[in-house]
């Protein structure tokens, strides 16, 4: 089956921009017909959304264009994307620790907001949390 790129863009979640410049980048070719009109098959459409979902980890650029050359190149490509997967693994792991750490201060906010409206505190609430910053580590 072949999808017209406004077809494949609906399909996908993404803009006919975005295709485009991820052909341009030489992430994503699709055929194309006597026209010169863009037919992107099933192969591509399943590698456009290899990319999203790489992109949604943070991947950079760079690495997916090293890591589509790489697949392109075949059997000798392997042990280099496997590095460039490891290493982004290792980067995605670290920002999910950072994101642990700020949801459990959000929660601590929520929580601590929903107890002083809860005791019907008439305290300003942004003056206690800074003066409780500089001394509670849990805040932190």
């Amino acid at each position: 089956m072949g999808y017209r790129i406004g077809e494949l863009s609906k399909l996908i979640g993404v803009s006919e921009h975005t295709l485009r410049y991820y052909e341009k980048e030489g992430l994503v070719v699709p055929d194309r017909d006597k026209n010169n009109v863009r037919n992107y098959s099933e192969h591509n459409k399943l590698w456009a959304e290899f990319i999203l979902h790489m992109k949604e980890t943070g991947m950079s650029m760079e690495d997916l264009k090293n890591y589509t050359q790489l697949w392109e190149s075949g059997e000798e490509g392997t042990v280099a994307m496997i590095d460039i997967l490891t290493n982004h693994r290792d980067k995605v792991k670290k920002q999910i620790e950072i994101y642990k750490k700020n949801l459990n201060l959000l929660n601590k906010k929520i929580d601590f907001y929903q107890s002083s409206l809860e005791e019907n505190r008439s305290a300003n609430l942004y003056e206690t949390f800074v003066d409780r910053k500089g001394t509670d580590e849990e805040l932190k």
